[in-house]
């Protein structure tokens, strides 16, 4: 059933044409059969993804993302095989047989096997981990004013006794991982120093695919506040909480997953993604945003050029507080400018198809409206992103 729909799908459409929605296609070799454009998946200004026409597949040649028109929709869309087929048929007409949908829960989590608890059976592990929060240290930190921070999510250093199951968690900065409830679920081992945060140690594995690095302590601001930042390591995370910004969660595995945004749907329906510039943070930001939504969640791109630590050394706490409270206003401001440009290009192609006058007349009043808040807010991005470059250059 699923080949079939899949060839039926291939078939019918073209690679260039689903790209053609995201990005302007240049001519990428003189017989026509490769073409290039900026990269879908980070920001890119030389036009490093390329698609081979004849054999329907993609590559970029700096973040090394590949595959066919599915798989793009895949990641784009942040959904599964089948739900990707369902879209592109939308998308271009095709009449197929839909059959129910099927469910997300569960499609992206790991086999059963690698769920099976450990050496120790679970009462022992609770009595083990009990044990370790207890025996957590706080005196290593070497910032005073990250002192409360450390304390609130509770990250320390972790005993240097522990039963051979957990020996790797010895003597290292562990944050510790709570349930939406409060209950101690496992141990972040904190990693310092140039290693990329996917590389972070989880016990047990499955915290990073199903838990949100410190959604119990973040939860009552995120209701408060009406959204949540979302960042990609425990450092950020850190860094965030001391500046004041406590509706801050962090995702631990190398992709947000749908158990996480279930997690953070049962408190908000918009989230802040902060992220540096490295590529593959700018991949993992974009393929979480089509995940948020495909679930109807609205998302807003935080850009950065160095980390938030980096960022927080450099200012202090002040500078680094108005910073991050201005650049989250202008992100969103962005975005609604964004969406505005999309909507009059949609009422421009209306007006030329309409016959009506009313409709005509009804049409260009809404192009002035649109056209005007477009003015204002062009005028307000372009004075606020001026000043706040000065006043942090």
């Amino acid at each position: 059933m699923i080949k079939k729909l899949k060839q039926q799908v291939i078939q019918a459409v073209c690679l260039e044409d689903v790209v053609q929605r995201y990005a302007e296609l240049h001519r990428g070799s003189k017989s026509g059969k490769t073409l290039r454009c900026n990269c879908l998946f980070h920001r890119d200004e030389s036009k490093s993804f390329k698609i081979k026409v004849t054999d329907q597949t993609y590559e970029c040649s700096v973040c090394k993302e590949t595959g066919d028109v599915v798989h793009l929709v895949q990641q784009l869309m942040g959904c599964g095989e089948i739900d990707a087929l369902f879209i592109l048929a939308e998308w271009f007409h095709i009449q197929i047989d839909k059959p129910e949908r099927l469910i997300y829960k569960g499609r992206h989590s790991k086999s059963s096997s690698k769920q099976k608890e450990g050496l120790l059976v679970k009462n022992q592990r609770e009595k083990v981990f009990n044990m370790i929060l207890e025996s957590l240290s706080f005196c290593q930190c070497s910032n005073p004013f990250f002192v409360y921070a450390h304390k609130s999510l509770e990250l320390g250093v972790g005993p240097e006794a522990l039963p051979d199951t957990y020996a790797c968690l010895s003597g290292c900065m562990l944050f510790p991982v709570r349930n939406e409830s409060g209950m101690l679920q496992g141990f972040l081992k904190y990693t310092s120093g140039g290693k990329k945060e996917e590389e972070c140690l989880c016990v047990p594995e499955s915290l990073a695919d199903t838990e949100l690095l410190g959604l119990y302590q973040a939860a009552g601001a995120i209701k408060r506040c009406g959204f949540a930042y979302l960042t990609w390591g425990s450092k950020d995370l850190l860094t965030m909480h001391v500046a004041g910004f406590t509706n801050t969660v962090a995702c631990c595995s190398p992709a947000l997953t749908y158990q996480q945004i279930e997690l953070l749907l049962k408190y908000t329906n918009q989230v802040v993604i902060i992220y540096s510039g490295e590529i593959f943070k700018q991949v993992k930001t974009t393929k979480a945003i089509g995940r948020l939504s495909f679930l109807s969640v609205s998302s807003y791109r935080f850009p950065l050029h160095k980390g938030l630590s980096f960022l927080y050394n450099q200012m202090g706490l002040e500078r680094f507080e108005y910073f991050v409270r201005q650049s989250t206003r202008l992100n969103y401001l962005n975005t609604m400018k964004d969406n505005l440009l999309s909507r009059l290009k949609s009422v421009t192609e209306q007006l030329d198809k309409v016959k009506s006058l009313e409709e005509k007349v009804q049409l260009r009043s809404d192009l002035i409206y649109m056209r005007n808040k477009l003015d204002k807010l062009a005028d307000i991005l372009n004075r606020n992103w001026e000043y706040l470059y000065w006043y942090f250059r």
